[in-house]
């Protein structure tokens, strides 16, 4: 028998966005190995039954009216009832490089509605017989967050090195997960109206060769490194999370010279939620967050400031510090004509730091090589979207932005400043 519940309110936000081609969630797993497209399918209709929210697809019900734009749309619901098998193709090519067009096509092109669930792999490699295979997932992020993602891979290699141990593996929980605005309400304890911060842009910036899409730039900072950035950052009284904001706010500085800058953060609510859900529940249950900080060349100071506002916005005013909510009226007279200027950038800086992926690098007969992450921005998003996640002992970065606002070099020297901060903390 089929199960059906509405999307939460950040849930249909994020569906509804996804439509026009925003943040879809993307990532590509490089694997060493030949690889049967048969395995990969069987992997996936295991992992379907895993997670429901992977046997489920969206159909779309009764108007729901907004005061402000977009003003009106059809309310989608979860329903497993007739939901196909997860859309997979295959790509042979010769061009060792095609994976980065399945890629930069895939996060350009929403998931059609229809009964199928709400994601798609393709395998791309360049004969049947490869060694080295390319697995391209992409999502609507109202379906999966950064952990839930990294759960799908490590689950997706594990089938894949020994199906017939994993596929024992009994399910997290057999019924639909509920939207996070099941649990107990965020309330505002200041004891008054919040203010509204605005979000502080990078200025505008002409592009020789604007194009709608979105590019990603990849660094990796070796387990050493990592362990001595760690270190230095329980000696300073922080976390990694306002040392890696700190980096890339210093070197917004140093290009622009800014004083201050707003910054998106993605948080991980399952324990906060009151939910109690197990660590493991697939879904999206991140909220994001805006904070303002100062920008001085104490990089110690800067990463306490990002770690403090941060744990203060979710104690103190979660609500008001949350972007991911349809706009209302203060929204659109701050945010909508600087959006428009800037190239529907909304923030200059937004940062996701994840916690160990649980990946390795030796799965039976295959080998992850490297996972590339992504989150489509072109539509409307931060200058940089930087993604933070421990991999193998080491920190793996990824850093996004929109081709039509910000140029290949301009992106190449922040993530480089950025990272060279990383690595010389101390």
């Amino acid at each position: 028998m089929g199960e059906t519940r509405p999307l939460g309110d950040k849930e249909q936000l994020l569906n509804h966005l996804h439509a026009r081609g925003g943040l879809i969630a993307a990532q590509v797993l490089h694997i060493r190995g030949r690889l049967d497209p048969a395995l990969v399918e069987r992997a996936l209709a295991w992992l379907q039954t895993q997670h429901p929210i992977l046997r489920t697809h969206i159909r779309y019900g009764g108007i729901i009216w907004h005061r402000m734009p977009p003003f009106a749309h059809r309310r989608p619901w979860f329903d497993t009832e007739g939901t196909t098998a997860i859309p997979f193709e295959v790509l042979d090519d010769t061009d060792p490089d095609a994976w980065q067009k399945v890629l930069a096509s895939g996060i350009h092109t929403p998931i059609r509605k229809g009964d199928h669930p709400r994601v798609r792999i393709t395998l791309v490699r360049q004969s049947p017989d490869a060694v080295r295979n390319h697995i391209v997932i992409c999502a609507d992020h109202a379906t999966l967050d950064a952990r839930s993602a990294n759960i799908f891979v490590r689950e997706l290699l594990e089938f894949l090195a020994d199906p017939a141990t994993t596929q024992q593996k009994p399910p997290v929980r057999t019924g639909l997960p509920p939207p996070i605005e099941a649990g107990p309400p965020h309330r505002a304890r200041t004891g008054g109206k919040t203010t509204y911060t605005p979000a502080i842009r990078l200025p505008a910036q002409h592009v020789p060769d604007p194009k709608k899409e979105t590019r990603v730039l990849t660094r990796h900072l070796e387990p050493a490194t990592t362990a001595t950035l760690e270190g230095a950052v329980k000696a300073n009284r922080t976390t990694l999370h306002g040392a890696v904001t700190a980096a890339f706010l210093l070197a917004v500085r140093a290009r622009y010279r800014l004083d201050a800058m707003t910054v998106l953060t993605t948080v991980d609510l399952r324990r906060l939620s009151g939910l109690a859900l197990p660590p493991d529940t697939y879904g999206c249950y991140v909220d994001i967050l805006r904070t303002e900080h100062p920008i001085t060349d104490d990089f110690w100071a800067t990463a306490r400031d990002a770690s403090f506002k941060l744990i203060a916005a979710l104690a103190k005013d979660h609500e008001a510090a949350s972007i991911m909510k349809f706009p209302g009226w203060e929204v659109y007279r701050h945010e909508a004509r600087p959006t428009i200027r800037h190239h529907r950038r909304i923030d200059g800086l937004a940062v996701t730091t994840v916690a160990e992926s649980g990946l390795r690098a030796d799965y039976g007969a295959y080998t992850l090589e490297d996972v590339t992450r992504i989150v489509s921005l072109d539509l409307l998003g931060p200058s940089l979207f930087v993604i933070a996640i421990r991999q193998l002992g080491g920190l793996d970065l990824s850093v996004g932005y929109a081709a039509n606002a910000m140029s290949d070099d301009e992106a190449r020297w922040l993530t480089d400043n950025a990272v060279a901060r990383l690595g010389s903390a101390r």
